[in-house]
């Protein structure tokens, strides 16, 4: 069985980032318009850190099913990275994943804020409560 994201979570985790890839070395854009006007393109992809299922890269038996399927073990990615960090967990860490998305997370405020933002961001379990 795996612990999925609800689509709200899935949402919030590419909202916090501006809808760009959490990826340092990509942060490519991950949402834009479709030539109907209604209608939009979506390349991302919310990534568990630690897997969703026991099969999965970074599986972490401690982890509840709720700890599993919330925000904080999600990050937000184009579909190319989240394929990239599967595939070689040995260098894409929990510890490496949560950084990129602390800082990507932080990259969105200071673009929103004008790079008026006043200090880091916090680690939150707002997504959680929201849910």
């Amino acid at each position: 069985m795996r612990d999925d994201f609800s689509a709200k979570t899935v949402r919030i985790l590419a909202a916090r980032v501006g809808y760009h890839c959490s990826n340092p070395t990509c942060a490519s854009s991950t949402s834009g318009p479709q030539l109907d006007e209604d209608r939009t393109i979506n390349i991302g992809v919310g990534a568990h850190i630690a897997a969703a299922s026991p099969e999965g890269p970074r599986y972490d038996a401690r982890m509840t099913s709720a700890e599993r399927s919330s925000g904080a073990n999600g990050i937000w990615l184009c579909q190319s990275c989240s394929k990239l960090i599967d595939s070689d967990q040995s260098r894409y860490t929990v510890e490496l994943l949560h950084q990129w998305k602390s800082d990507a997370i932080q990259r969105a405020l200071d673009a929103i804020a004008g790079g008026r933002a006043l200090g880091p961001v916090k680690a939150s379990t707002e997504l959680d409560a929201a849910d």
